[in-house]
């Protein structure tokens, strides 16, 4: 026999599994959907102007989808610790702000560079200059 209590964790822990799961894949297919709505406005944007001028702006709005792409990655600190290394903050400011230590900071900004896939700050702000924060 099934002890049912034991059987009723087990039920719950994998509804609420799941359910994040879905929150998850909602949150990724929303992303989605803006990233494709971007490219068709580029797109249509691009009717009426020369060939070469079209591969430009593509290439520059691939750019920066690739950017957002990215910057999805990190989690809600690496976020925030960045939009303060993108306003010239040091990693000493950066600690005091949000009450963490110096260590923790260079620690998220290590992080932040290795999903980003940039070897440097100067990359890490060209990065942070084409992503819109809000």
């Amino acid at each position: 026999m099934i002890n049912q209590p034991k059987y009723s964790d087990q039920l719950s822990n994998e509804i609420s599994y799941l359910r994040e799961q879905n929150q998850a894949l909602s949150t990724e297919l929303a992303f989605h959907r803006k990233v494709f709505k971007q490219v068709h406005a580029a797109l249509g944007a691009a009717k009426g102007f020369k060939s070469d001028e079209i591969v430009r702006r593509l290439a520059e709005e691939n750019e920066r989808l690739k950017s957002e792409l990215k910057f999805a990655r990190l989690s809600e600190r690496e976020k925030e610790v960045l939009k303060f290394i993108a306003n010239g903050y040091t990693s000493k400011e950066i600690a005091a702000n949000l009450n963490i230590s110096k260590l923790t900071v260079d620690t998220h900004r290590k992080n932040i560079q290795q999903k980003l896939e940039v070897a440097n700050v100067v990359e890490l702000l060209k990065i942070a200059m084409q992503i819109d924060f809000n």
